[in-house]
């Protein structure tokens, strides 16, 4: 099934450019979690690499979606504040910004929030480290991934 993006999104489903925006005036070296729960599963995921991908919206046009995939905290990729900002600079302003992580049931995603401030617990020391969160935002692009994103990410 071919999954589109939908033409009325909730106004406080990010963009690129809201995003960039907001990543400008928090503290640089801070790590970028999104807020990945689900109503049996809540849980912060660290993110990774930004990916672009064109996605059809519900009209059949082509629109440009930003993935923020999940990756683990010690992961290469992991996003801080200041990386995140770099490498979407060049990103188009109204693309869609989605966090997407696996699950047993395949690869799910959902569109991102206002950023805010909190606390991911590092399992081996116990620690609290605070975060950029990216709070998830119910929306028509909420739920199974674009084939798209999979795809790119080799999440097949």
């Amino acid at each position: 099934m071919l999954l589109r993006v939908p033409l009325d999104l909730p106004a406080n489903a990010l963009r690129a450019g809201d995003l960039r925006a907001f990543l400008g005036v928090l503290p640089d070296d801070m790590l970028v979690v999104a807020d990945c729960s689900g109503p049996e599963d809540p849980h912060l995921t660290t993110v990774g690499w930004p990916l672009k991908a064109p996605v059809l919206d519900e009209s059949g046009r082509r629109v440009p979606v930003v993935a923020l995939p999940q990756v683990y905290a010690g992961d290469d990729q992991a996003m801080t504040v200041s990386l995140l900002y770099r490498l979407i600079a060049d990103l188009p302003e109204e693309a869609l910004v989605v966090t997407v992580w696996e699950t047993n049931d395949g690869p799910r995603q959902t569109t991102v929030g206002t950023p805010e401030f909190g606390g991911l617990v590092n399992e081996v020391t116990g620690t609290t480290v605070r975060v950029v969160v990216l709070p998830g935002v119910l929306s028509g692009a909420t739920g199974t991934a674009y084939d798209e994103i999979v795809y790119n990410l080799g999440w097949e």
